[in-house]
Formats: C-alpha cells, sequence, structure tokens
C-alpha cells in the first residue's frame, strides 16, 4: 500500500510523520510527500497543545536540548481581559506536561529531511496524476469553497506583526481581548524566522476598518506590522471521497483560539487511519471533531471581555445548541476542581475529550469567568 500526502505545511509534515511512525514496522505500507518548493508554509508563529511534541519526541528524538527548530515551552494559555471578573486567567497544562511554540519553516524542513518517508518536490494540480492507494491533500487553502460549510466564528481577519520586546521569558501564550477583538503573543526565539509574525490582532473587517484595526492594534502594543491576512472560517462537505483525505487548510480552517490547528491535523490522521486500514467511513466523525472545536471556541465569547465595543456584543451573542457540551459543562462542574482531574492523577474525571478539551478544561474556563480570582 502506498500513502501519498501532497503539500508540505504544518498539516502535510505532521500527516506524513504520523504516517511514517506508526507504519515503520509494516514492509507493506509506503509513505511518500510530493510539494512544491516555491510554496511557503503559514509564517505565522504556531502553538500547539500536548501531542505533537510527543510524536516529535518519539519519531525523531526531539528534545529541548537537541532544538534545531527554537520551539519555546508552552505551558498553557493566559487569557487577559476576557470576562468581567479578573484581569488574567490562566488555563494550563498539567505541571507534568509541556506543550511547544515553533517556527512552520523549521518545522517543515526538520520533518522533510527525517529520512522517515520519501519526499518530492512537485507541483501537483491533478490528483488523479498520483500512483498511490490512498492520498492526503493538504494543499492548503481551497480557491473554490462551492463545497465548503461555513464555520460560527466572530472573527475573518488579521494584522501580524514583530514585537518590539523579548517575548521568550514567558512559558506561555498570551491571548489578549482587544476593543476590536483579542491579540496573540506566540514567544517564539527571536532566532526563529516566525519571530517576526508572532503577535497577531485577531478582529472582523465588517465591524473594524483596516485602517482602525491597525492603528489600534500599534497603539496598544510595540509591534512593526508585517502582514495583514482576511480569512473565512470553513470546513469541507466531504472530507473523505474514494481515495483522497483532506487534511489542513483544505480541509477547514479556525481562526487560532486554543491553538487547535495542529492537534486537528493529528486527530485527522488519526481518525483516517480507521478508513485507510479497517475500512470505517470516518467523514461524520471528522466532522463532529471540528464542529466541537467550533463550539468550545464560540464558548470562550460568550462571557465578553472587559471591553464594551460593537466587536463583544457581536461576539458574546454568538450562541451555538450542542447537548453534548451541555453534558460536559454540567458535569464538569458537580465536580470539585480536584475531582475533574483525569485518572491518573488521582481525580475521577474519565479520560473523554470534548474536541481537544477533558473535562478540566470546562471547568477552569467557567471558573475563571464565573468566579473572582483569589
Amino acid at each position: 500500500m502506498r500513502i501519498a500526502i501532497v503539500g508540505a505545511g504544518n498539516a502535510g509534515c505532521f500527516t506524513a510523520l504520523f504516517y511514517a511512525w506508526h507504519t515503520r514496522n509494516n514492509p507493506d505500507v509506503e509513505i511518500g510527500l510530493i510539494f512544491d518548493p516555491d510554496e511557503d508554509p503559514m509564517p505565522v508563529g504556531q502553538a500547539t497543545v500536548l501531542d505533537p511534541p510527543g510524536l516529535l519526541w518519539s519519531a525523531l528524538g526531539f528534545n529541548w536540548y537537541n532544538n534545531p527548530i527554537h520551539a519555546t515551552f508552552k505551558s498553557g494559555i493566559l487569557y487577559e481581559g476576557w470576562g468581567k471578573l479578573n484581569d488574567k486567567h490562566f488555563h494550563g497544562f498539567a505541571a507534568n506536561k509541556m506543550a511547544m511554540h515553533y517556527c512552520p519553516w523549521e518545522m517543515q524542513n526538520l520533518i522533510l529531511n527525517s529520512g522517515l518517508f520519501d519526499v518530492v518536490e512537485q507541483n501537483i494540480s491533478d490528483l488523479s496524476d498520483i500512483d498511490a492507494d490512498y492520498i492526503f491533500d493538504c494543499r492548503g487553502k481551497p480557491k473554490d469553497f462551492s463545497n465548503y460549510l461555513r464555520l460560527k466564528n466572530p472573527t475573518n481577519a488579521s494584522i501580524l506583526a514583530k514585537p518590539n520586546w523579548n517575548t521568550t521569558n514567558e512559558f506561555w501564550s498570551r491571548h489578549i481581548a482587544t476593543p476590536d477583538g483579542w491579540t496573540f503573543v506566540i514567544p517564539t526565539s527571536d532566532k526563529s524566522p516566525s519571530h517576526k509574525y508572532c503577535v497577531g490582532y485577531c478582529y472582523n473587517n465588517t465591524i473594524t476598518e483596516r485602517e482602525e484595526a491597525e492603528r489600534n492594534f500599534k497603539n496598544l502594543f510595540d509591534v512593526e506590522i508585517k502582514k495583514h491576512i482576511d480569512y473565512e472560517n470553513y470546513v469541507t462537505k466531504t472530507p473523505i471521497d474514494g481515495r483522497v483525505i483532506l487534511n489542513g487548510n483544505r480541509l477547514f480552517f479556525l481562526e487560532p483560539l486554543e491553538s487547535s490547528s495542529t492537534q486537528t491535523y493529528i486527530e485527522v490522521a488519526k481518525m483516517s487511519w480507521d478508513y485507510i486500514f479497517n475500512g470505517k467511513d470516518v467523514s461524520k466523525d471528522i466532522h463532529e471533531y471540528i464542529r466541537q472545536i467550533q463550539n468550545f471556541v464560540l464558548w470562550h465569547y460568550n462571557y465578553g471581555s472587559k471591553y464594551n465595543t460593537p466587536f463583544w456584543d457581536y461576539a458574546s451573542k454568538m450562541n451555538f445548541n450542542d447537548p453534548t457540551f451541555e453534558y460536559y459543562l454540567t458535569s464538569s462542574n458537580e465536580m470539585s476542581n480536584q475531582d475533574v482531574m483525569p485518572h491518573e492523577y488521582g481525580g475521577l474525571a474519565e479520560h473523554v475529550l470534548y474536541g481537544q478539551w477533558p473535562p478540566y478544561s470546562f471547568k477552569n474556563w467557567y471558573d475563571g469567568m464565573m468566579k473572582i480570582n483569589n
């Protein structure tokens, strides 16, 4: 069996690494990646949750000393100005776990040169030309959205900037509420190419004009403006079509709150394993997973922020209806802070996830928005 991955952005690289590592002892499976060297990966500094560093450690021997990608520690997300009660709220990982911030260019170089799978430089315009049993199409944002659904989200634009201060003395991502939306600060190393794109101002360009957003961004933060990006939040209607499986921005895009993208690429690779090796149609599973990502992100906006502005009025009213979400929220709030932890840490919560989030995450955010910090 031959599995081909087309595209070498974050999704393509992590999909290829996942399948190369997990089929390494199966001589009947061949993994290959095809990419256009003239296509650069997304320049924005990236943040993960916990799985990507584990995959890099297992497959490539990555560690924090042998660190060719200049990755920095991510112990969680510090929310500043969200909700009405607390100036700051920390959504952290377990103290013995660590995620990462990384540069897409350096990550691409590390994975493509791993030697774990075949790499071919070629511009592919027609997937039917590829000789493979299964193809992951990771070629980035689609040009035609006729086969896509819109995801609900209050933002659709971002301004990327280089910070004029040292971000690397903080071991967490910062997500800072602003009058027009929110700003991320990804503490990438100043030795990393993505450092000049590691601060981003996310807003809605139908509420705030680009010039006003840029002016507000520079008034709030000491940055050098580098790039403007407009985006849609979307998901394909057809994640799988015969031998073709979509991943990355060809599959979906959702704004970066909660750092869900890299983990989703790996989760789609995991779910697709059942399709490739067991013949199970996992399209509904992929759709449900992305719907849960959408809902958990929307929930963050429901509590508003310290700003009473048109953006936050719009964002806080963007509701959703999901009984599974309500069950998670209710059951987690009925547990103590200690019991909401999974069994491995002495708590009572089963390790069942809503999207990427366990009961601890539900209680953490709810308490942070509804209770005054001591």
